[in-house]
């Protein structure tokens, strides 16, 4: 493993030292390092302060927002309407943990919350949103014996406090560090001057270099830095609220960020808020760490997956220098060998450049190694003589530039005999030893939540066969597979097995007419958990006919005769109710009969009617099932004798 810069100037220091005395001293030489290298693609991320995401005596909260934010024109409350809050401008973006540690972008309207999604108190001096910002895609030179170099940033953040009543913007921070591993971040500052004291003061700063922070002892490796800027013990010269004396009550917070940027902010209202001033907040006012992180950089495009069958994910890699890399067994042995991509499950202690051994480190075999599970980056130049076909399946290439991009397929059982954690994982190939290209993301085995959707079925008549579309989704590429079941009042009316996610249950065509609640439930598989959902049924009355059969005995005064009706539909069931036959004659009181269905059958004894030619009508007045009938003509009956 490389040396720390602090353990290079140790050496130098010692080596040194030695020589003075005159001491005969042998050292092995210390591993040849590369001489000032191009860095790219640097992240640095730093919350300023505690008090930077703490909650405010008015406005909500202090906070930092991703861009340089407009004139609001006087010193008044930001509102969303505005548009000055943004989460991301360019390279630059604000974000927030939660419960969990883990960081995602806030919203105008959680930016006042704690990881809790509790309002920030500032009450309270450990009540905090958490809010950093991360500057992106920094370039510059790193000196791999020293650590000294300079990387720049190109993008501006805003610090706002009292919720926009004072706000201030810093624009293209560089970043010096020396080879004592003393260094400073400094950027463009630009704002408005407010007072508290003054309301109506609101005046366009002039934009000068101020110094954000300063370095006593950073320690540089080949992945970046974690430092806390020197605010404690920092005594500064004011102009408004003076610095107490360090007491032994304030020792433990006692300090200041560096003078030009208490001076700057003396203009935009916000100087005390950056060093001890006596006030209750002065415990929250210490910088916090800041992280730069230069080493490639790896993003898998999903990190949690279903725990049965085999899935692929997108790796794509920035930052993998290739000129790092140098095989030294075939096929690129004396080449630039690129780095394996992999899904594995490896120990604890896996990596190559801490003398981890193969065994720490377990990837499919067979057909679900190489060229499946396990890829090999490699730069194009390397593939000449090498006896290797660069377009199969198992290689993909490593850019000049650092960057690749490749697909890994990943099944859990696979690797289930095994011991470690299972992720995808990155290092040197061809037998190098770089320990820049060791990277580790964390790959989770979960169940997906299932979610039901339902077409078809929502309505039908009394007696229609009914089909519900059944589909079932999850979020990983695997569909759903298992049984899908109806239910109306907790009795199971129709199943179906699931095929592709999707499945058609055939429904009952006996429902009761009305409105039912169906639900449709989805047992779940060894992929997705159970879930249901509840559609409405609606069910209409079927349509039903009447035709009048043919008279028996032909009605005169004395003799009425008789006639007989039959009501069908296309709905099963007897057809039951009521239906009125109605005699009618030009000149003649109308006459009526109501006779009750049975079975669909129903038997009319005509009654006495005058000498003639009367019209006959029927209406069915309906039933539970079947929907009543408009009036319908059936035909004439004629009269012989008076």
């Amino acid at each position: 493993m490389s040396l720390t810069t602090r353990a290079r100037r140790g050496l130098a220091t010692a080596v040194a030292g030695a020589l003075a005395a005159g001491g005969l001293v042998a050292l092995a030489a210390a591993p040849a390092q590369a001489a000032t290298r191009s860095v790219s693609d640097v992240d640095l991320t730093w919350s300023l302060s505690n008090e930077q995401g703490g909650g405010a005596f008015f406005g909500g909260c202090n906070f930092l927002s991703a861009g340089k934010a407009g004139n609001t024109g006087s010193s008044r409350l930001w509102t969303e309407a505005d548009g000055f809050y943004r989460a991301v401008d360019g390279n630059v973006s604000v974000e927030k943990p939660d419960a969990a540690g883990v960081y995602s972008a806030p919203s105008w309207s959680t930016k006042c919350q704690d990881k809790n999604g509790a309002a920030v108190s500032a009450s309270s001096l450990t009540s905090t949103s958490g809010n950093r910002v991360k500057l992106s895609a920094g370039t510059g030179t790193i000196d791999a014996a020293t650590g000294a170099g300079t990387i720049t940033w190109k993008g501006s953040f805003t610090s706002a406090f009292y919720g926009g009543l004072t706000y201030w913007s810093a624009t293209d921070p560089m970043l010096e560090i020396a080879a004592d591993g003393t260094g400073t971040l400094k950027a463009t500052a630009s704002g408005y001057g407010a007072d508290m004291n003054d309301a109506g003061k609101w005046n366009t700063l002039t934009p000068r270099t101020v110094t954000l922070a300063q370095f006593a002892d950073v320690d540089v490796t080949s992945l970046g830095f974690t430092a806390t800027p020197t605010y404690l013990g920092t005594s500064i010269t004011t102009t408004g609220t003076a610095q107490p004396a360090k007491t032994s009550a304030n020792q433990a917070y006692w300090g200041s960020f560096p003078q030009s940027y208490v001076d700057f902010q003396t203009e935009t209202g916000q100087s005390s808020y950056w060093y001890t001033s006596g006030g209750g907040r002065d415990a929250a006012k210490p910088a916090t760490t800041v992280d730069v992180t230069i080493g490639p950089k790896v993003s898998v495009s999903k990190t949690t997956l279903l725990p049965d069958g085999t899935q692929s994910v997108t790796v794509t890699g920035t930052g993998f220098d290739p000129s790092l890399a140098t095989g030294t067994r075939p096929p690129f042995a004396g080449k630039q060998s690129g780095a394996y991509v992999a899904f594995g499950r490896y120990l604890d202690v896996w990596r190559p450049s801490a003398g981890a051994p193969s065994s720490a480190r377990k990837n499919p075999s067979g057909a679900n190694g190489t060229g499946s599970a396990v890829k090999w980056a490699v730069p194009a130049a390397s593939f000449p003589g090498s006896g290797q076909d660069p377009t199969t399946a198992a290689y993909t290439e490593l850019k000049t530039d650092g960057s690749f991009s490749t697909t890994v397929l990943v099944d859990r059982s696979w690797l289930a005999a095994e011991a470690g954690n299972f992720g995808i994982y990155t290092y040197a190939g061809g037998g190098a030893n770089v320990a820049d290209y060791e990277t580790y993301t964390p790959i989770t085995f979960a169940k997906s939540a299932s979610t039901i959707s339902v077409t078809g079925a929502a309505g039908s008549t009394y007696g229609t066969a009914r089909t519900a579309n059944v589909s079932v989704a999850g979020t990983g590429s695997i569909a759903p597979t298992g049984t899908v079941t109806a239910s109306v009042g907790g009795t199971v009316v129709g199943s179906a097995n699931l095929a592709g996610g999707t499945a058609a249950i055939a429904l009952p065509s006996t429902q009761g007419v009305g409105t039912a609640q169906v639900v449709y439930s989805y047992a779940g598989d060894t992929n997705h958990d159970a879930s249901s959902t509840t559609r409405t049924a609606t069910v209409s009355r079927a349509a039903a006919t009447v035709t009048r059969n043919k008279i028996k005995k032909a009605p005169t005064t004395r003799r009425a005769g008789k006639t007989s009706l039959s009501l069908r539909s296309a709905a099963p069931g007897p057809i039951t109710g009521k239906v009125k036959v109605t005699f009618k004659k030009k000149g003649q009181k109308t006459k009526t009969k109501t006779v009750t269905v049975r079975n669909g059958k129903a038997s009319v004894t005509i009654p006495k009617l005058a000498k003639g030619t009367w019209r006959i009508s029927v209406k069915y007045a309906g039933s539970t099932s079947f929907a009543p009938t408009a009036t319908k003509s059936a035909g004439t009956v004629k009269v012989t004798k008076k």
